[in-house]
């Protein structure tokens, strides 16, 4: 072979390299699990165990270790670890009852099984709290948002070149706050949720191919998961809806052909309230009662709409401030509605998108308390992830137009690591963010003892209990 030939061979496996999904997802995975295991805040710290994330994992400690679910009384003798139980309400027994649901307990409890069983090979503690159990959390969250990454994969290949979708899946991930709960947050909901709501989404896609009951039962035991997660995502399962209507719409809007799905429906509802049964055992065993809120005085105002604005937009926490990478799925909207072969997904958008975004704002504390970026939207990066590709497809023979929608898609991935650096080091506020503070720090990746006063001064923090809300122990 001459040096020519080698060279269009080198391009070729180069080419095939690029467009390799598998190996991007594989490649990354493997370089922060141990850019993780590397940075050692498992080792010098509590990190990721502590504030929500320890609320999700204390099933596991309870049930194995300290054999004491109903009323997890060993955290008054872990004090250095509970320091703050703002995630603990006080039962009738005199104990504690945890307002987190066991969904990601469950998820995580492989990664807890392999801690257990090494923590005493490397002279740690079995206490559920040492930093075998850390990093156990730690990569399980890694884990599931690629896992999640990878299902999504597997639903845009069947609609967009791989190109596209490899470009797509590198915009939602690095551009998006999902990669700073991956890396630098673990063990909180949100990424854990987008792996089951893309589960939900491959089955479902699946049973409108198949019109197999058990592929929309599967679908519907991802939204069951999610739901075990955090109960308000069950909304998810509009997204079914949308697939259920755009099917019924197809056929006509027929009643004979509408009732042969009674099968995947029942099956889907049996499903899904399989999935939640752990959490209404829990609630039984620890209350007394099959059904319960464990939220307390927490809850939701449906009489502020303007907080919607101020989620998508504003700069405490607007989903599109601090992640730019969306406005390519914006401008792909109207590609996906003109698009019949992704009329499901239109319709799932539509009937998921306005309910969601108007319940998850008029949560009491909308901004969702000291966070980076707009959290409790990661799942819907999902269904966003359509539009974007659309829009990359629609000019990948365009050079011109396509390089520039790649050069801002990267230019927001740079915005959003240095962001998330920022937000590490409290440079970017967690709950106190406006305009005045958002310009004043926008570039900076450190802070002079006199910028740091002004800094204060731009600030608005926000006074939680002023909402009419009580957080327990974590303002008091």
């Amino acid at each position: 072979m001459g040096s020519k030939g080698l060279i269009c061979s080198y391009k070729f496996h180069l080419l095939n390299f690029r467009l390799s999904i598998n190996r991007f997802l594989l490649f990354s995975f493997l370089a922060l699990s141990l850019f993780v295991i590397a940075k050692r805040n498992w080792v010098k710290s509590k990190d990721p165990i502590q504030m929500d994330a320890s609320g999700y994992y204390i099933y596991l400690p309870a049930i194995f270790i300290y054999h004491d679910l109903e009323n997890l009384a060993f955290v008054n003798e872990l004090k250095d670890q509970f320091d703050r139980k703002y995630f603990l309400y006080p039962n009738a027994s005199g104990g504690f009852l945890t307002k987190y649901s066991p969904g990601i307990a469950l998820l995580e409890l492989p990664f807890f099984g392999v801690a257990h069983a090494l923590a005493p090979l490397f002279g740690y503690e079995q206490s559920g709290y040492s930093p075998p159990y850390r990093l156990a959390v730690a990569l399980s969250t890694l884990f599931y948002s690629f896992l999640g990454l990878w299902i999504l994969s597997l639903v845009l290949v069947q609609y967009f070149e791989k190109r596209v979708v490899l470009i797509c899946i590198g915009f939602i991930f690095f551009g998006s706050n999902m990669l700073f709960y991956s890396v630098l947050q673990a063990g909180i909901s949100h990424n854990y949720v987008f792996c089951m709501l893309a589960i939900a989404l491959y089955f479902g896609i699946q049973w409108l191919k198949s019109n197999n009951w058990l592929d929309f039962a599967i679908a519907s035991s991802g939204i069951g998961m999610a739901t075990l997660i955090r109960p308000t995502e069950a909304i998810l399962g509009l997204i079914l809806v949308g697939f259920l209507w755009s099917k019924w719409w197809s056929n006509g809007l027929q009643t004979q052909k509408m009732l042969k799905d009674w099968k995947a429906i029942l099956a889907g509802a049996i499903f899904f309230l399989l999935m939640l049964s752990p959490l209404f055992l829990y609630w039984k065993f620890a209350t007394g009662n099959w059904i319960a809120y464990t939220y307390e005085q927490e809850g939701f105002y449906f009489d502020r709409p303007w907080t919607l604005w101020y989620g998508l937009f504003g700069f405490k926490k607007g989903w599109f401030i601090y992640t730019p990478v969306l406005f390519l799925s914006l401008a792909g909207l109207v590609l996906v509605w003109k698009n019949k072969t992704l009329k499901h997904i239109s319709s799932a958008m539509v009937w998921y998108f306005p309910l969601n975004i108007f319940i998850v704002f008029s949560w009491y504390c909308w901004w969702y308390g000291g966070c980076f970026g707009m959290r409790a939207l990661i799942p819907a990066l999902i269904l966003m992830a359509f539009p974007m590709a659309a829009l990359l497809q629609k000019f990948i023979q365009k050079k011109l137009i396509f390089n520039s929608i790649v050069g801002f898609g990267m230019i927001c991935i740079g915005l959003n690591v240095f962001q998330s650096y920022q937000y590490q080091q409290q440079i970017l506020h967690m709950d106190g963010m406006n305009w005045a503070s958002y310009k004043f720090i926008f570039g900076k990746y450190r802070l002079t003892d006199s910028e740091k006063t002004e800094l204060k001064k731009r600030l608005e923090i926000p006074d939680y209990l002023e909402r009419g809300k009580k957080l327990n122990e974590y303002f008091e």
